[in-house]
């Protein structure tokens, strides 16, 4: 018969037997130390011998202590710990009365004790040890013993050894079984971690009353507050809006950090086997850049279908307007014309002037150059644009800091310059009306993004983007200045868009507005 696999719990088996071992010895020795107090001297004759068999149990505990600090040889000192049981229980049994003794059961604890430690075999090394002890006990005994006593005995220990041996096999089954539907417990509750932890989605997890019991990362990340401090709050509360039970909804939410998102979650209850409902369960997750693609998208085809139509239209007014432009300077050039008459022909000829420069920017935003990349410094070309601007007159009266760290890109230069002439120009127009000599503030800073693009931003401290006009700033002919074009920040969007990156705007009530341009690695 195969060996089998030793014990994982041995060691811990054998420093109880050995802790009991020295619990019964000392009990032993305090019933002998009572009897000998009692009885007084004239008792010491019989415990002698009693008191050099506790000395000997004191002596192998202390042995087996110090193996087991090594813990090596486990199986040889549980063996050994076996034969000392039985020999123990041999010289307990023959100074107390011989078969006649009362510690007879002792055989049957260390027949028990062996099954404990190493299971059948150790039962039946007990046994194997027991039966001879006790038999030899019985055959030296003054007067004998009655052979049937003797048998009687030897077959309750036999009898012993195999319950015990039997019952011992059926806890290391049991034991085994149990242990492998743990460790297949602990894989499936580790795969589950993992899955929960490592969704891309937010999972949380609501009472009957609605508040949050479990959160996952990317929950703590969308709220923007940690599990601990997330459970027990409604859910209603971390996400506005939430109505449980919707199979498929959206919300937007503030979250802990301030950041707006765009919500798309879905709900459902969750059930006992039982059928008993227990709580809810609310997964969601950002669909904040999703919703702003979908936008960008839509944007740019209506764009393309403005600049299409805007292409002919332009065009077709561009030809007149130079006529009526040349016509106009003729007649007040003339000699007839009165003060009065050019006074109005100078109105006609700004207008005009006004009017052909709206149609050269409508047509350069419906007709696009194509891109000439090439490699530059993006700090070199910021730094150049603000420096040409600060002569301009709409930067009269403003205060223009730079932050620029040294930023690599591939771009048209041409056709960057003339996005940040435009932020520049939209940033200065913000802030027209101030009194006072200094009209505001306009920061220019660059960066490396995290993932190897650029960014730049162009932030004033004028009164913002109010919220409602967030969506449509970017449209053509859509302005809220007195003598604006419209056509700025949409050529702003449609270069950047040409060059593959992004233009973000952030503007909290009343703190100014920040144009953020994103850009691909080079």
């Amino acid at each position: 018969m195969p060996r089998p696999p030793p014990d994982p719990g041995l060691y811990r088996k054998l420093v109880w037997l050995t802790a009991f071992r020295v619990v019964t010895v000392t009990v032993l020795l305090g019933g002998t130390a009572v009897v000998s107090w009692q009885e007084g001297g004239e008792a010491d004759a019989v415990l002698a011998p009693i008191y050099a068999l506790v000395v000997a149990g004191y002596a192998g505990s202390a042995v087996f202590a110090f193996a087991l600090r090594r813990r090596a040889g486990l199986v040889p000192t549980a063996y050994a710990q076996i034969a000392l049981d039985v020999l123990v229980a041999a010289g307990l049994v023959r100074i107390t009365g011989g078969t006649d003794s009362v510690f007879l059961f002792l055989f049957a604890l260390a027949t028990v004790n062996g099954s404990v430690l190493l299971f059948r075999r150790g039962a039946l090394t007990a046994s194997a040890l027991a039966v001879p002890a006790y038999l030899a006990l019985a055959l030296t005994q003054p007067g004998g013993v009655p052979g049937a006593t003797a048998f009687g005995h030897a077959a309750a220990f036999v009898a012993t050894a195999v319950l015990a041996s039997y019952l011992a096999e059926q806890l290391r089954s049991t034991g085994e079984l149990l242990a492998e539907r743990e460790s297949d417990l602990a894989v499936i509750t580790a795969l589950h971690e993992a899955v929960v932890q490592s969704m891309p989605g937010g999972l949380m997890t609501l009472d009957a009353a609605g508040a949050v019991t479990f959160a996952n990362p990317a929950a703590e990340q969308m709220t923007g507050l940690p599990a601990a401090a997330a459970r027990g709050r409604p859910a209603a509360e971390l996400l506005p809006g939430f109505e449980p039970g919707a199979a498929r909804d959206e919300l937007e939410v503030v979250n802990a950090r301030g950041e707006r998102l765009r919500i798309g979650y879905s709900s459902f209850g969750l059930v006992t086997p039982a059928g008993a409902p227990i709580g809810t369960a609310l997964v969601f997750q950002d669909l904040t850049r999703l919703r702003e693609m979908e936008e960008a998208v839509q944007r740019s085809e209506r764009l393309a279908d403005l600049g299409r139509l805007a292409a002919g239209l332009a065009h077709e007014l561009r030809n007149p307007l130079a006529s009526m432009s040349g016509s106009i300077e003729l007649l007040r050039g003339g000699a007839a014309a009165s003060e009065e008459d050019r006074r109005l022909m100078d109105i006609v000829l700004r207008e005009a002037a006004r009017l052909n420069e709206l149609v050269t920017g409508f047509l350069q935003f419906a007709r696009p150059v194509p891109l000439r990349r090439e490699g530059v410094d993006l700090a070199c070309l910021l730094d150049e644009t603000v420096a040409v601007f600060r002569h301009d007159p709409a930067a009269a009266g403003l205060e223009l800091d730079t932050d620029l760290a040294r930023t690599p890109v591939s771009c048209d230069p041409a056709q960057l310059r003339q996005v940040v002439w435009n932020l520049l120009v939209n940033a200065a127009q913000a802030l027209d009306g101030r009194e006072g000599g200094r009209r505001g503030r306009v920061a220019i800073r660059c960066r490396l993004d995290e993932v190897g693009g650029a960014s730049f931003s162009v932030e004033d401290d004028g009164p913002g983007v109010p919220a409602a006009e967030r969506e449509r700033i970017f449209l053509p002919f859509h302005t809220t200045k007195d003598r604006g074009t419209g056509l700025g920040l949409s050529t702003v969007h449609r270069v950047i868009d040409a060059h593959g990156g992004r233009v973000t705007v952030d503007s909290p009530p009343g703190a100014g507005a920040r144009f953020t341009v994103h850009l691909p690695p080079p």
